[in-house]
């Protein structure tokens, strides 16, 4: 792994190299609308549609790494199911506000309309990308992973085509979506999820962690990331963080606006006591640095309320995990998708 200032200064300056290639291409060839309707398609119809060149794309698997492992990485999936519930909350209202903490980065999301205009759209999008990639079978060769791992590479290539065709971006700012803030966000899905489940109160072995840790090491090499920005133990995924935590963790207009934008549609899917303690809640699973980074003041009310009702939550879960976990979050997840439907 290479944390060196002038590494991390060249890496944001590169996106996905082969995906934006393509993507260049599709768009100066006027082939926009077959791009957005093949990318809607399921990974059945793709597999069953013509050889083209998005197709071979979509379907290529990067050949695997000597680190690869797919035992651990079975064990890591498992950790994700018996954990589904909890970690899906914490995505929410952890990994999101901290990616939003860090400047420029958070840039790229400020300009995407998907992003500020429907988050969640955004949400369910996002989520129904990390339960397929963290329940996959086999996917050393598992081609319906590969087809999620790549269509989101192109995703990310079109946000990038269209941020910097925009005139609003300066390359002071690195490449949008470059493979820093790419690395930071595979940190925030992964490390930083497993840091929210401690303090939540879950007893996680050292084991299952470098587990989980394997997971999205191999995801986040399919998504080409650099490997050298892709830690192979919790002690190197600590350094990493806190490394791009001083490069960039700042206050700024963009992670004000990104998070002011997503706890307003948190509350109003929320009702109650839950609305009420949000920002709270967000500042307690961030850490007051980070929290301050995105707006989120202190209030010693909200806070001692949602401290007291961690206290108790965090000693419930030191004894027990629940068994269907996995169950109760698809469930969740199901009804989050109807209502985005039907709005």
């Amino acid at each position: 792994m290479d944390t060196s200032q002038e590494f991390l200064n060249q890496q944001r300056l590169i996106g996905d190299p082969k995906a934006d290639k393509l993507v260049e291409q599709i768009f100066n060839n006027k082939e926009q609308a077959d791009f957005y309707m093949f990318l809607q398609m399921d990974s059945k119809s793709i597999l069953k549609a013509e050889v083209s060149e998005l197709k071979s794309f979509l379907v290529n698997i990067r050949p695997l790494p000597q680190w690869f492992d797919p035992e651990r990485i079975l064990k890591g999936q498992k950790f994700y199911r018996k954990y589904a519930t909890p970690i899906m909350t914490l995505l929410g209202g952890l990994s999101l506000p901290y990616c939003y903490a860090a400047s420029p980065g958070n840039k790229a999301l400020y300009l995407s309309d998907k992003m500020r205009r429907s988050p969640g759209k955004r949400l369910v999008d996002t989520a129904d990308f990390i339960i397929a990639v963290s329940t996959a079978t086999n996917m050393e060769e598992n081609t319906e992973f590969q087809i999620h791992i790549n269509k989101l590479r192109l995703i990310h290539a079109v946000a990038r085509y269209y941020i910097l065709k925009s005139g609003n971006w300066s390359m002071e700012w690195g490449m949008p979506i470059n493979q820093e803030d790419m690395a930071g966000t595979n940190l925030a899905f992964s490390y930083i999820i497993l840091n929210g489940l401690t303090k939540s109160g879950y007893m996680i072995t050292e084991r299952e962690k470098e587990n989980f840790l394997a997971l999205w090491r191999y995801i986040g090499f399919q998504l080409y990331i650099d490997e050298e920005l892709l830690p192979a133990t919790i002690k190197e995924a600590e350094f990493l963080e806190r490394t791009i935590r001083k490069r960039h963790f700042k206050k700024s207009e963009e992670g004000f606006t990104l998070t002011e934008e997503l706890i307003t549609y948190y509350k109003s899917m929320t009702k109650g006591m839950d609305s009420y303690l949000i920002e709270s809640q967000i500042r307690y699973w961030l850490g007051a640095l980070a929290a301050d980074c995105v707006g989120l003041q202190a209030n010693k009310l909200k806070d001692t309320i949602v401290q007291t009702i961690n206290l108790f939550q965090e000693s419930t879960n030191f004894y027990q995990v629940d068994s269907g976990s996995y169950t109760k979050m698809m469930r969740n997840h199901q009804l989050l998708k109807s209502q985005i439907a039907n709005t």
